[in-house]
């Protein structure tokens, strides 16, 4: 069932410096099947088209493929080795466009077949060059959560190397929501991402209530992240530029120019 998840997100930097901050959103959870027809029956939200929320296939996975988000994920997984049945049930949660500016940081998927066995969790990062990576978990741990720990490849901060690796860790929506990720330098803990999510239901007036309550939703998120890292800079934490870690920047989809050089 469509919801809304009502999250607290909380980013702790460890070293060289530490650095927390928190703050709340909210974030759409959908049958990707459902998009069409949920902008038909919802006021104030629309699919691949302007309103006051809006969710557009173009900010999500895409390979060229037709068939919208499904047919671009079904591709990208089964590159992975990773077979997804034609009927498989998608449910995406991710942030929304607000009055036509969006912009996601993090947008999660939960794979399973039509009859309820869980077949995959994604996660698909995007940083502020509007690049995109995608880390797919396959295995749920005894805790119930989708984990893997992986190489980033991916140029999400200029204050965390590409080179280091994810830890996922997430939940499975219900009532509640839960998701770790977690950034290992060298093998050492340097930063801590978690979203603590409430359920709540999907309706206009919820909606429109939410336009009150996080006004100006993606332009927080911007903002917050740009402000985060002038912060940094001006305690002097090292940064890396991204030209100077191509080789760390693998298979990434909407590669900024700076990846479409040819490495020295």
């Amino acid at each position: 069932m469509n919801a809304l998840y009502e999250c607290t997100i909380v980013h702790c930097r460890l070293k060289p410096k530490r650095n927390p901050f928190t703050y709340r959103v909210f974030m759409f959870s959908v049958d990707i099947d459902d998009l069409p027809t949920l902008g038909k029956r919802t006021f104030g939200f629309s699919h691949n088209r302007f309103n006051l929320f809006s969710i557009d296939d173009k900010d999500h996975v895409d390979l060229g493929k037709s068939g919208g988000i499904r047919g671009n994920l079904n591709s990208w997984l089964e590159g992975q080795g990773i077979s997804c049945p034609n009927d498989a049930k998608i449910r995406l949660l991710t942030f929304p466009r607000v009055l036509g500016y969006g912009f996601n940081p993090v947008s999660f998927y939960y794979v399973e077949s039509n009859s309820g066995e869980p077949i995959a969790a994604v996660a698909e990062v995007v940083n502020t060059f509007r690049e995109m990576k995608l880390y797919a978990m396959e295995s749920i741990g005894a805790d119930d959560l989708w984990q893997q720990r992986v190489a980033k490849d991916f140029y999400v901060s200029p204050f965390s190397d590409p080179g280091d690796e994810f830890d996922f860790k997430l939940g499975i929506p219900g009532e509640t929501w839960r998701v770790n990720i977690d950034d290992y330098s060298a093998g050492e803990r340097v930063l801590l991402s978690s979203v603590r999510g409430e359920r709540r239901e999907l309706t206009s007036l919820r909606l429109l209530g939410y336009a009150f309550k996080y006004p100006l939703l993606s332009l927080k998120i911007i903002g917050l992240i740009h402000w985060h890292a002038l912060l940094l800079w001006i305690r002097k934490v090292p940064f890396f530029r991204k030209s100077e870690r191509r080789e760390a920047q693998l298979d990434v989809m909407r590669p900024h120019s700076s990846l479409k050089k040819n490495l020295p």
